[in-house]
């Protein structure tokens, strides 16, 4: 949950439908237990909450403080971070990471005058406490409107200059936002979990503006999508999760559009999962095949869904057009075209034939006379917008949040407000 809640978590239980009708209710309605901090302001947002999937505990990311629950929402542990000397006080990045080798809670924000990362012991967060060093740079702070995005997947083990794939590990991949020639941030970047050290990056600085806001980030199949808004429009941007490219090169962003001409172009969330049969017959796929589930906002809530094999032909369209010059793919404008600065670039192949090479996750061909390869594309963006029609509209509502299910054949979308409200779409 990356979005703000204020003062109460509450756990939902519902029965699944169809999509097509809508049901709304408080949140109260569907209480089962709540947690409210002790604290004397605890109006204070909550910006992140991670979950603990072996013992159940909750971790809470608020202004200046960090909580820990037991899975009844119970108070376990509350952790002070100190007055931050930012103007924003708030912790922005939680994850935890449990596995059989690792088992952290990773914490970016306020901590005591700074916006360093930290890691803690999941079991009691007070403990164990160690400060990453060099890591000021990760979330954005400042302006509370700024979101950071972040979630642990596989991806290659990297050596700089080197382009091969040396197995695979966990990493924290993390979508900032921000950017200009002046920022000292960075727009998406691999983290080791052991120190938080950048492995690959794409600098913030090469971005030709600040305007751009990370939205969300989703790990799914071989890459990570991240949706960006930028001018009150939608960008989507993919990721491989083994590029073998320090700085991301084969970074590939389309436009996705919700309504007629993209009338509703500001994101809010999104999920990927699987339709229900009647869903899927309706957009003509698999029930086995994925589907991009977003949810926009103007003065109302409006969710599109999109077919995952569109999605991707959509990515792979824009890679080929900017390579072969057929007008479905150019240099992504938003990202500096000054290559030298590691900006965007469509270069079409000058030594014949198009040799058949996996283009996806790397814009570089090998050569025998260079170690590093043929650039043959980096940054690139689709020329056309990914499209679809609002299959549900909440009328006068703030979207914040959605997940969907498969229930009895039926699709069901459950999305949340900005002003405490649940939504069942069936």
């Amino acid at each position: 949950m990356t979005n703000s809640v204020l003062g109460v978590i509450l756990i939902q239980i519902l029965i699944s439908g169809q999509i097509g009708s809508i049901q709304s209710a408080p949140l109260s309605s569907y209480l089962v237990s709540s947690f409210t901090p002790p604290d004397t302001d605890f109006n204070l947002p909550f910006n992140h909450i991670a979950i603990n999937n072996i013992t159940g505990d909750i971790y809470i990311g608020a202004r200046e403080r960090l909580y820990q629950l037991d899975s009844n929402l119970a108070l376990k542990v509350t952790v002070d971070n100190g007055n931050c000397d930012t103007s924003d006080k708030d912790n922005k990045l939680l994850t935890t990471v449990v596995t059989h080798h690792i088992y952290k809670l990773i914490t970016c924000g306020c901590q005591k005058g700074s916006s360093l990362c930290q890691t803690r012991n999941p079991v009691n967060i007070s403990l164990d406490l160690i400060e990453l060093a060099d890591t000021p740079y990760i979330v954005a702070m400042g302006d509370v409107s700024m979101s950071t995005v972040g979630v642990v997947a596989l991806g290659a083990d990297f050596e700089e200059d080197e382009i091969t794939k040396h197995g695979e590990s966990l990493y924290f991949f993390i979508a900032r936002s921000g950017g200009g020639a002046a920022s000292a941030f960075r727009f998406i970047s691999k983290y080791s979990l052991a120190d938080l050290q950048s492995q690959q990056q794409i600098p913030a600085n090469i971005l030709t503006d600040d305007s751009t806001s990370s939205k969300h980030i989703i790990s799914y199949e071989d890459f990570l999508f991240v949706f960006i808004s930028r001018d009150e429009e939608t960008y989507l941007g993919r990721i491989c999760r083994d590029s073998p490219d320090q700085d991301f090169a084969s970074y590939t962003e389309i436009k996705l559009e919700c309504g007629h001409a993209g009338s509703q172009n500001v994101i809010q969330s999104a999920y990927i999962g699987p339709a229900g049969s009647e869903l899927a017959k309706s957009m003509n796929i698999s029930t086995e095949d994925g589907v991009l589930y977003a949810v926009f906002s103007s003065t109302s809530s409006y969710l599109c869904a999109y077919r995952m094999i569109d999605v991707e032909q959509t990515f792979e369209d824009a890679i080929f057009g900017c390579i072969q010059g057929t007008g479905t793919g150019i240099a992504n404008s938003f990202i500096s075209d000054d290559i030298h600065r590691g900006g965007s670039k469509c270069e079409k192949y000058a030594n014949g034939e198009l040799p058949q090479h996996p283009f996806r996750c790397t814009g570089r061909i090998p050569e025998e006379d260079s170690r590093n390869g043929y650039l043959l594309y980096k940054y690139v963006s689709a020329t056309n917008p990914l499209s679809a029609s609002p299959i549900s509209t909440i009328p006068d509502v703030i979207s914040t949040s959605i997940v969907t299910t498969v229930e009895r054949h039926h699709t069901v979308a459950f999305v949340g407000d900005t002003q405490g409200y649940f939504y069942k779409v069936e």
